[in-house]
Order: structure tokens, then sequence, then C-alpha cells
């Protein structure tokens, strides 16, 4: 795939770029795993082997494999071709608040400051593996938008942008759900539960991104508890054809 595809903007210069990345190293991925596919069954020999049988949960432990695969091999090589060079995506990153870490984020995108990097400078990527289950749905929005509005994310900056990004895959095929339903979902588990902090539903609004990606994604806006706001984009990536058992 040729990465002239995408339309490369200037304002905000950094944000459709990174968008462009994304969608592009996921076209690159998906092309190489639909020949050779991710194995459960290989992968759990593989955390065994290397941490142990007492290591996280495998469902965790699959979320972390597929963050990292796709910034190691796809997002970090491809980033020179959007003119990234400087911006640095770092995975399993401390959220601190006065020196006490409180949380940990799935990717840490460092952005450049001048001709040098600032570890103040970021934004917030937050990874959840996602299929119709309810439960994948109440563990993104309690586990995942929660940490956004209780500012265990960001808790000492007033970045207002984030990401939510979804590894959309499942064991069995009737668990294959479209990110609309997933949205609907959502939204409904936030106004049943976060309502006052709910400003825009996901997806009400149309986010103002000229690109040309084959990645869903849906904005929102959410109220955290000091009454700042936030936009988050909903990010979902199909990995539906590319796990095997």
């Amino acid at each position: 795939m040729n990465a002239d595809c995408f339309t490369h903007t200037s304002e905000p210069y950094y944000m459709n770029q990174i968008f462009n990345l994304f969608g592009y190293s996921y076209q690159e991925l998906r092309k190489d795993k639909l020949k050779n596919k991710y194995s459960r069954k290989k992968l759990q020999e593989k955390f065994n082997k290397i941490k142990g049988k007492g290591g996280k949960k495998a469902n965790l432990e699959l979320e972390d494999y597929l963050r990292n695969d796709l910034l190691s091999n796809y997002v970090e090589l491809n980033k020179v071709k959007f003119e990234l060079n400087y911006f640095h995506f770092v995975a399993g990153a401390d959220e601190i608040n006065e020196n006490i870490t409180i949380g940990f984020l799935d990717i840490k995108v460092l952005l450049p400051t001048g001709s040098y990097m600032e570890d103040g400078e970021y934004f917030a990527i937050e990874c959840k593996r996602l299929n119709k289950l309810k439960g994948t749905h109440n563990y993104y929005v309690n586990h995942g938008v929660n940490r956004f509005i209780e500012r265990q994310y960001y808790p000492e900056t007033s970045t207002n942008m984030a990401w939510m990004l979804s590894f959309m895959e499942c064991e069995e095929e009737r668990h294959i759900e479209d990110s609309v339903n997933i949205v609907k979902s959502f939204n409904s588990i936030m106004n049943l539960k976060y309502k006052e902090n709910v400003l825009h539903e996901i997806g009400k609004i149309p986010h103002n991104l000229s690109l040309d990606y084959t990645v869903d994604i849906y904005d929102s806006t959410i109220i955290r508890k000091d009454k700042t706001e936030l936009q988050i984009y909903h990010v979902f990536l199909d990995y539906y054809e590319l796990i095997e058992p």
C-alpha cells in the first residue's frame, strides 16, 4: 500500500499525520497477518516460556502483544513516511502525580517541542480488546474512559485530547460485531453511569479530520471531574480475521 493515498495536512499537523501513520501501519499489518495470522495457542506458549505461567491473564497478555507488535514492527518503522521522526510512541508508560505512579498508559506519544523532546508534551492512547460481549464494553468505559474522567490519566497536564484504540477480535464468530453497534453500547453505558460527564456522545458530532483512512474513528467530548473538557477519538482496528486459535 502506498502512503500517497493518505491526505497530508498541516493543521493540526501532528494529529492528522499520526492518524495517517496508524492507518497506513494497520493496512501493512493486515496484509502481513492475513498471510501469517496470530495464533492464540502459540502466543500463550510464548508468554509462558518468557514470563512463566504466573503472569497476567491471557486476555491482557494478548492485548499488550497486539499493541507492541503494531508499535514496534509498523508504527515506529513507518513514522518517517509521515514526517514524524521526532515523535516517540512509548508502550506501557507510567502516569505520575506528585512523583507517585497512579496508572500506566498503554501508549504515551511524546511530542517534539522545537528541536528537542520534552516529557511534559504528550498525549495518551488507551488500548482495549473488544467484541460484542457486554463485559468488554463495560471494561472499556469503566477502566478506559473513566480513567480520563477521574484524572488518573493526565493528572498533571492540561492536555485536552486523547485516543481510545480498540483491537476488535473474538474467539467465536458469533461474537463478531461492527464498530457502529459497539459505539451504541458505549453510549448507553456512558449515559447510564456517567451522564454528567458526557458533553458529546461518541459519534454524535463528526470529527473534523480530512483524512483518507480505512479504520473507523468516532469523536466524543467528556467533562472530567475538575470540570475541564477532554476530546477523545475512539479508533477501531478490525482484527477478526487476523487471529486464529
